[in-house]
């Protein structure tokens, strides 16, 4: 839209909400690729690229269409359709999206309705190329898109919540209106923050912005950026909580690590006692662990005397067992011979 329009006698404000325009800006961009890109689906004479600029036409003169008919039926006090109106007038990224899908729906060929491909990942990667293509080729410009953003929105705020519908008969009154007007952009006040938006979210921005400068929240004296927050209460900030570098000695203070020097300062004899105590138990530790060692030692030799004597009584044992089965030995020869002798004379027996 122009800076100023004239109607009439009247100078119209017909500042919007930049963020509304640039969310519909986006969705006609999106719109135009998913209508490009379904409606030559399978077609090897034509591509996205080349039905793109068609499309568009339609697209915009769709749009028109349903905005003035929906228009008509508020000015006529038409019922059949109050929970489109009432999404218009209140929702009107989300009407104009229900308003694309029908146009894009009417564009899908034979081929995309039966072959699956509405759902595939390939169409949204498809879409998404396009759209990119589109962009670096401007074939639908940004400004271009918001202004007819602007227009349909201007079309659908019946309630004016999201467009500013002031008039004025002289110019130096809208120039002042302008200035004060709740749709005005304006920059982020925050150092290193870039964002341009309409004054009516400012505080809502402020508010989550990530360069905000912000007291610590541990109430050191610094103010710190909101997205530096944590880090800075976490490692750098002059309230954190630390433990005294002699806590292993015995020191369970925890302080402000702002407060570091000062704590050593104050309690070094209190500190040096500690060492001195710990000093002492180490000490006593280790005349333990020799003592202990000194007794491993003499189990091991008493344990290595005590194996040799084992070592001896076994082998006196072995060396009686092997002459008990010698003897044994000898005995079942002996009683092999009787049983031969035996079967001999029986044999002579028999043979008589």
């Amino acid at each position: 839209m122009s800076a100023v329009e004239e109607d009439g006698c009247s100078l119209r404000c017909d500042l919007c909400d930049t963020e509304i325009v640039h969310s519909m800006a986006e969705l006609l961009l999106r719109g135009l690729a998913t209508a490009s890109v379904d409606s030559t689906t399978g077609d090897i004479f034509k591509s996205a690229s080349s039905v793109a600029a068609a499309v568009k036409t339609e697209l915009e003169n769709y749009m028109l269409v349903r905005t003035e008919s929906l228009i008509r039926e508020f000015v006529d006090g038409a019922q059949d359709h109050s929970d489109q109106l009432m999404k218009a007038s209140t929702r009107p990224t989300e009407f104009l999206s229900d308003l694309i899908g029908d146009f894009v729906a009417s564009k899908r060929n034979l081929l995309s309705h039966v072959s699956g491909f509405l759902s595939s990942e390939s169409r949204l990667n498809r879409i998404k190329d396009f759209m990119q293509k589109m962009e670096m080729e401007n074939v639908w410009t940004l400004d271009v898109r918001q202004a007819t953003s602007e227009t349909i929105l201007e079309s659908i705020d019946m309630k004016c919540i999201f467009h500013c519908p002031e008039k004025f008969v002289e110019q130096d009154k809208l120039v002042d209106h302008r200035s004060r007007c709740k749709f005005r952009v304006v920059g982020c006040e925050n150092d290193g923050c870039s964002v341009s938006l309409s004054a009516i979210h400012s505080e809502e921005h402020d508010s989550i912005c990530p360069f905000k400068a912000l007291p610590c929240e541990q109430l050191c004296e610094q103010h710190v950026m909101r997205s530096e927050m944590d880090k800075h209460c976490a490692t750098v900030c002059a309230m954190k909580l630390i433990n005294c570098p002699f806590y292993h000695v015995g020191c369970e203070t925890a302080f402000p690590q702002g407060n570091l020097e000062n704590h050593c300062s104050k309690l070094l004899q209190t500190h040096m006692l500690y060492v001195l105590q710990a000093s002492t138990r180490q000490n006593a530790a280790v005349n333990d662990m020799n003592q202990r060692l000194q007794l491993l030692e003499k189990a091991q030799s008493l344990n290595e005397i005590s194996g040799a004597l084992d070592v001896r009584s076994l082998t006196l044992i072995i060396k009686e067992q092997e002459a008990k089965i010698k003897d044994l030995e000898s005995s079942i020869k002996a009683q092999e011979a009787k049983v031969k002798k035996l079967e001999n004379e029986l044999r002579s027996k028999n043979a008589r």
